[in-house]
């Protein structure tokens, strides 16, 4: 990993429950449409890396953001239908009506891809080359949790959103140690019962 170049961010974004809880059945376990947002925001315009499971569970790649998928199985990536998370994260919308969360326009001239490549390196490689074409400072690792667990230790940036709840899970998010990070910043949301969602945390951490 030495050819990774220092002036553009490594960051992971993620939703993971008190338990560290990822995903089940390569499907989210909970439908937060403001995470689905938060999400939508902060990768939008920026190259997002995901292995061939995450890529299968969207079936297309996310608009407006290069998708570069890893995978040692595909030759090439074929042919899919938007799955319905896909159709979620797309029509995400801030239900509480707040301005807190705001989406830029999807970006005119962004080549969504998806590019595949066998090796993670070389994927994360090619998202900083993306990211200094478009002028951007930042690249994003959007899962599953082999490669979250996998590019963990020089990740720089933590986005996540962590629900007040455990979950019954198959895939998990790696776990880390908090005095590694430091808080820079930390938005509390309300549980609201009657759709059975949990109250939730959106953090983004800097490593120390």
């Amino acid at each position: 990993m030495n050819e990774i170049k220092p002036n553009i961010t490594l960051a992971s974004i993620a939703a993971i429950a008190q338990n560290y809880a990822l995903g089940k059945d390569n499907a989210l376990i909970w439908h937060l449409p403001k995470d689905l947002k938060h999400f939508k925001a902060k990768t939008m315009g920026k190259p997002i890396i995901m292995g061939r499971k995450s890529y299968e569970s969207l079936g297309k790649p996310l608009p407006g953001r290069p998708n570069l998928v890893v995978s040692r199985t595909f030759d090439k990536i074929p042919d899919m239908q938007p799955s319905d998370l896909f159709n979620d994260m797309e029509s995400a919308i801030d239900v509480s009506g707040k301005a807190s969360i705001k989406v830029a326009a999807v970006p005119e001239n962004v080549p969504e891809g998806p590019f595949l490549y066998s090796t993670l390196a070389d994927a994360i490689e090619a998202a900083k080359e993306m990211a200094n074409k478009m002028g951007e400072d930042e690249i994003f690792i959007t899962g599953g949790g082999q490669i979250y667990k996998e590019t963990l230790p020089y990740t720089e940036r933590l986005y996540l959103t962590i629900l007040d709840r455990d979950y019954d899970a198959d895939v998990f998010f790696p776990k880390f140690d908090w005095d590694e990070w430091n808080i820079v910043e930390e938005i509390k949301n309300d549980a609201e019962p009657e759709k059975d969602h949990p109250s939730f945390t959106f953090y983004t951490l800097e490593r120390k």
